[in-house]
């Protein structure tokens, strides 16, 4: 006879967790690329509050320019992030980025009264085709809140940052 089958909660059925990041075989994360980032919040709208938002991504910036990463731009929306940088001439790879941004980032946020984890495990990375320019890539990204119907235009949006033209 089976035994019965225990319920498994809905929090540990996320994709996240069962599968693997989409990588390239055999790619160097660490070379001169373009990477748009998409990071999300590991439960609830955090970033929907302008305190840990306004911390988030002042984050961005000073990781990047600690790391010597080009920031080209980012987009936080309530509950997940897009950022679009290149490791440029810095020897760190990009998961090192990230496990450096997301774990400064938990840190101010438990500090701040919220609970951990504040960042899914994984994210999802892609490396820009010869094709998508970063300023394509970064009009996509700070559309989203148009298209999320949060402003009419990007530029509304107090937490999109761009630091090319586009």
């Amino acid at each position: 006879m089976l035994s019965p089958r225990k319920r498994t909660p809905l929090r540990d059925l996320r994709t996240y967790g069962q599968s693997h990041a989409v990588r390239l075989p055999d790619y160097d994360y660490r070379r001169e690329e373009t990477v748009h980032l998409t990071v999300c919040a590991d439960h609830g709208r955090p970033f929907g509050q302008p305190g840990i938002a306004a911390k988030v991504c002042a984050s961005v910036e000073e990781c990047c320019r600690l790391c010597e990463y080009q920031l080209f731009g980012y987009c936080l929306m309530p509950d997940h992030l897009h950022v679009l940088l290149s490791p440029a001439r810095s020897a760190l790879a990009v998961s090192q980025w990230l496990r450096r941004f997301k774990s400064y980032t938990t840190n101010e946020f438990v500090g701040a009264g919220g609970d951990a984890p504040l960042w899914q495990r994984l994210a999802h990375d892609h490396v820009c085709r010869d094709d998508e320019t970063a300023e394509k890539v970064l009009t996509y990204i700070v559309n989203n809140p148009v298209r999320a119907e949060l402003v009419r235009c990007w530029r509304d949006w107090p937490w999109t940052k761009v630091f090319i033209e586009i």
